[in-house]
């Protein structure tokens, strides 16, 4: 199957369950009035946008225009750097926000308990759906050799938001063992701003991730990926056999686009020379059949 179709297919899947999930956390949400509801439901409805963008993306990516003649790959990368950037500014104000609400409580003792009644059954079915759509864009983009930075950053945002979910969850569980006239009874008050910051805490890292991953890609670096990477250089030794080790092979992806550079480290030998200009064609055709959208350059 075309490595775009799948892609597709899964972003379509996202864009509906992600859909599902954001209504019900901002539900949640105005029931309880729990920020790190409010972070929780944002973030899905965040990821719902971002997909619906992504399946734009993956439909006109690969359609070619004066200004971009060898088309528009560069929108994948640019989709993760922009999704990153959203989620850490929304981790970042969700916690000044729960921060100002415990600062109000400690200083001017102002505030109302939490209200934790629908919380725990809501983030069981959330963490068991985006869990499961993490887990299931991961596997699609192993079927396309993870060639698609756009599933990559869905995958991780899945995760982040079944995280969310299931912090909001034990939380909410251990808060039910404090009694609200106890010593730790300011939690019912403040566990809001605890929650999401522990939460912000272990979050930060994916999206940090993505952006480095991202913006290298669409900076045009050499390809991040080993299995890409691999798959190359499998294809020369299978044509070249020992003598692929006479070549530099620099290869750079842009989205789900894939252009292999080849500079020969021995110039000087004219057989490999002829070899290379004889089976270029085929070279070609064994990467066309791993990628959908690559181009070739030999310089001798």
């Amino acid at each position: 199957m075309n490595r775009k179709i799948i892609e597709r297919q899964s972003l379509i899947v996202s864009v509906a369950v992600n859909f599902i999930i954001g209504i019900s956390g901002l539900l949640i949400y105005i029931v309880t009035n729990l920020n790190a509801l409010l972070l929780d439901g944002v973030f899905s409805l965040i990821a719902f946008v971002s997909s619906l963008a992504a399946l734009f993306i993956s439909r006109n990516s690969h359609r070619t225009t004066e200004s971009f003649p060898n088309g528009m790959y560069f929108l994948e990368p640019l989709y993760g750097i922009l999704k990153s950037i959203a989620t850490l500014l929304l981790l970042i104000i969700t916690l000044l926000e729960t921060s100002a609400s415990a600062y109000a409580y400690f200083i001017h003792n102002e505030g109302q308990a939490m209200v934790t009644g629908p919380v725990l059954p809501y983030t069981i079915a959330m963490v068991i759906l985006c869990f499961g759509l993490g887990t299931y864009n991961s596997a699609q983009n192993k079927k396309i050799n993870n060639m698609s930075t756009m599933l990559a950053a869905e995958s991780r945002g899945n995760y982040i938001d079944g995280l969310i979910s299931a912090g909001v969850g034990v939380a909410i569980i251990a808060l039910s063992l404090v009694d609200i006239n106890g010593p730790l009874g300011f939690l019912h008050y403040t566990g809001d701003f605890f929650i999401t910051l522990v939460l912000v805490a272990i979050s930060l890292k994916d999206p940090l991730t993505v952006l480095s991953y991202s913006f290298k890609e669409f900076a045009r670096s050499t390809v991040q990926s080993d299995d890409i990477y691999d798959t190359v250089l499998e294809i020369f030794h299978q044509v070249l056999n020992s003598q692929a080790d006479k070549l530099d092979i620099l290869i750079f992806k842009q989205g789900m686009y894939i252009k292999v550079k080849i500079h020969i480290l021995t110039p000087e030998d004219l057989q490999l020379v002829d070899t290379l200009a004889s089976k270029k064609s085929e070279f070609a055709d064994l990467l066309a059949q791993e990628f959908d959208h690559c181009s070739l350059e030999f310089s001798f």
